[in-house]
């Protein structure tokens, strides 16, 4: 069973988004800016009152694909994420499902080098799986 991570949302500088969340979530806490040049992204990660996490995503790098999102001017809400220990397995099971893989699995700085991947649902939208040993 996967389990529930994040909410990711595209900004087009951290404090920005920052600023802007805090508008209408209470933030208790936020995580330290974290650098991923691979992906070309930089991360922090928002904590609200009622324990639900949220990842600001901003741009790093005329590669990021942070910039395409800002500059087509939608889908700033981007994923939504789960953490699964069978990774390979759940792979398998969401392509048969009808998933569309985004790229191949990457190690992400933000979950200390852990594979994600990112697939796009029949529904629209992105969810993003995060490895982690259960």
């Amino acid at each position: 069973m996967n389990k529930f991570h994040h909410i990711g949302i595209f900004v087009k500088d951290l404090e920005y988004g920052k600023l802007e969340i805090s508008k209408f979530i209470e933030i208790v806490s936020a995580s330290s800016e974290i650098v991923d040049e691979q992906m070309g992204v930089k991360i922090i990660f928002v904590k609200d009152n009622q324990g639900i996490k949220y990842e600001l995503v901003a741009p790093f790098g005329k590669n990021s694909p942070v910039n395409g999102v800002l500059k087509r001017g939608k889908d700033y809400l981007n994923h939504i994420a789960y953490e699964c220990g069978s990774f390979d397995d759940e792979i398998k099971r969401l392509r048969n499902e009808g998933l569309v893989p985004l790229g191949v699995a990457k190690n992400a700085k933000a979950f200390q080098g852990a594979r994600v991947i990112f697939f796009l649902s029949p529904l629209g939208f992105i969810i993003e799986l995060i490895e982690v040993n259960i």
